[in-house]
């Protein structure tokens, strides 16, 4: 017998004999966080038999089933990056004997099924197994590996709930241990099946730590969150956890509950603060909460507003469209600018409309990067407001801002380092970053150094920008710590 073999069959004897008989209610339901239990989940009213009916009249590559909301996995998703037409149950199930029905289902005679993915929640399964041990393993057996075992040119891929970071602060150390031991010794039971994966975003601190990642409840995911995900575990099995990588997978896990538990991370609470952002792709790539300025939102309670667009330099190009000068002024017109991504830049008049007046405001600016790798002039000796140059049209910009909102604060802050370095060059980087220090003392602005000051350095580039330019959500997450920290020390 193998290590791996006698450390899982150790480990399921533990679950089994020990620890499954203390997880108890509290340990799912712990604090009233869950507002769907197998108690309270809805009847069998006719909603399996007429999704069974649509499943079986239909052709499909793939099905998804889940134990949560599956509101926001679309079949679009399904089509559009993994090439297959899916069957989206939107019917929670309350166990895993309903698999079942609707396995029956899609694998039948002349099934075209190639992929089945299921998102299970082994908490709820060991709640419906009536939180028996015999019936737990006879209900997976019977419901779940038999399956697995009868079609191996199938993909069974499991994805693992991935709550909020208040649900995991919520329960006890011995509720934590045991849920734990649940998981990993559900994910054990599918290791043993060549066909099957399992993922696990859950460990992710970018995602549990954020409350708006989350709608509804600490375990549905909001519309973008969720499609995250969706690349992340099936697409791109950044999530998927393995006999190989478990162990550093659960450690990292426990390590982060454990330290927020011990010393809790405190973010600033700026909820008195509206917060609009200027940029280019750092900031514009991304929308939702797990952008830079969603981060923000999320963590502080500011109001946020992004007006940062991919491609923006602040200096005009022949083609700016999406470049400082232009982007103001739209910004002081009461057109709407819509964005590559369908987001809208607001016009001043929006500030009244959504009844912020009383708060203070504060614009954080965040370009170079574009006018870096594109070569622009630094600056125009004869003409300090030459918005074909970096210098000139940050001027231009935030002299036209200063003059409708005089009471307002103003952030520069500069590029990370970067792991790409453009053909042309007409300035160095930290020539551009050196002209953004200069600006802010001249116009008197508040100045974020993220190049030489930064959790971004020469030596882990790879660890934060995937791409060499852009920051993953680590690093958007760091990048909004560090705005929420200067707010906080530096500009109130």
């Amino acid at each position: 017998m193998s290590n791996h073999q006698s450390r899982k069959k150790k480990s399921l004897y533990i679950f089994i004999c020990i620890l499954l008989p203390a997880i108890g209610v509290a340990a799912f339901l712990a604090a009233g966080l869950r507002d769907r239990t197998a108690d309270s989940l809805p009847p069998a009213d006719g909603k399996m038999a007429a999704e069974l009916a649509q499943l079986s009249e239909g052709t499909y590559d793939s099905v998804l089933l889940s134990m949560h909301s599956s509101r926001y996995f679309t079949e679009e998703d399904f089509l559009t990056y993994l090439g297959q037409t899916a069957f989206v149950a939107s019917r929670p199930l309350s166990d895993v004997e309903e698999l079942s029905p609707y396995l029956d289902c899609a694998l039948g005679t002349g099934s075209e099924i190639s992929h089945v993915y299921l998102c299970l929640d082994p908490g709820l399964l060991w709640e419906a197994a009536g939180k028996d041990a015999k019936r737990w393993q006879s209900s997976l057996t019977d419901h779940l590996y038999s399956y697995i075992r009868k079609h191996p040119g199938v993909s069974f891929e499991v994805l693992l709930p991935y709550p909020q970071l208040d649900y995991w602060l919520s329960l006890s150390s011995e509720q934590l241990d045991a849920l734990v031991t649940a998981y990993r010794t559900f994910a054990d039971g599918l290791y043993a099946y060549p066909n099957a994966k399992i993922f696990f975003p859950g460990s992710q601190y970018w995602l549990m730590v954020n409350p708006d990642n989350y709608e509804d409840t600490l375990f549905d995911a909001n519309e973008l969150i969720t499609q995250k995900l969706f690349l992340l575990s099936f697409c791109d099995a950044v999530y998927q956890i393995t006999p190989e990588n478990e162990d550093a997978c659960w450690n990292a896990f426990r390590e982060t509950i454990d330290r927020e538990r011990e010393a809790p991370t405190r973010y600033p609470d700026l909820s008195d603060w509206c917060l609009v952002f200027f940029g280019d792709s750092i900031f514009g790539n991304y929308s939702g909460s797990f952008s830079v300025p969603g981060y923000v939102s999320g963590l502080s309670r500011a109001v946020t507003y992004n007006c940062a667009s991919g491609g923006s330099s602040a200096s005009m190009g022949t083609e700016g469209f999406f470049d400082f000068p232009n982007v103001i002024d739209v910004f002081f017109t009461e057109n709407r600018l819509i964005l590559n991504d369908d987001r809208q830049i607001l016009y001043p008049d929006e500030f009244e409309k959504d009844d912020i007046s009383s708060k203070e405001l504060c614009f954080i600016i965040n370009f170079g990067i574009n006018d870096y790798i594109s070569g622009a002039v630094i600056e125009n000796p004869a003409d300090p407001f030459d918005i074909g140059t970096f210098k000139g049209g940050l001027r231009h910009c935030i002299t036209r801002l200063r003059e409708r909102f005089p009471q307002a604060r103003y952030v520069l802050v500069s590029p990370t380092r970067l792991g790409v370095v453009p053909q042309r060059q007409a300035a160095a980087l930290t020539d551009y970053i050196r002209a953004l220090e200069e600006l802010s003392q001249e116009m008197d602005l508040y100045f974020i150094d993220n190049y030489h000051d930064f959790i971004i350095t020469e030596d882990n580039l790879s660890d934060y920008l995937p791409d060499g330019c852009h920051p993953n959500e680590e690093g958007r997450l760091g990048m909004a710590v560090r705005i929420m920290d200067f707010m906080e020390d530096a500009v109130r």
